[in-house]
């Protein structure tokens, strides 16, 4: 696994889980892979992460391009397990919860 710039963290509020990567040393595919094994690695039977997300696509979309950097971040957001994957071109990796997780 990569090491995101800082643990994965969790705010009970919003009851979202964040990490930070640096996209030019992880691919975003990767950092992705990084936090939802941190996040539910309780859950052995999980479906594989490119059966929801095709990881070149998502690289792509996010690689540094100082052209599309100008008109500011951009992300794509994905559900797998029943939460709200958001990969933002910043290097951000977001997971919310849904209210039937985490209980």
């Amino acid at each position: 696994m990569s090491d995101p710039s800082g643990p994965v963290e969790f705010d009970v509020e919003s009851r979202r889980y964040r990490a930070q990567y640096d996209f030019e040393t992880t691919a975003p595919s990767v950092a992705v892979v990084d936090v939802v094994e941190t996040v539910f690695a309780d859950e052995r039977d999980r479906d594989p992460l490119y059966d929801v997300v095709d990881p070149e696509a998502l690289d792509r979309l996010l690689e540094a391009d100082s052209e599309r950097d100008r008109r500011g971040p951009r992300s794509a957001s994905f559900r797998y397990r029943g939460a709200l994957v958001t990969v933002v071109s910043d290097g951000s990796v977001v997971i919310g919860l849904d209210d039937e997780i985490g209980r």
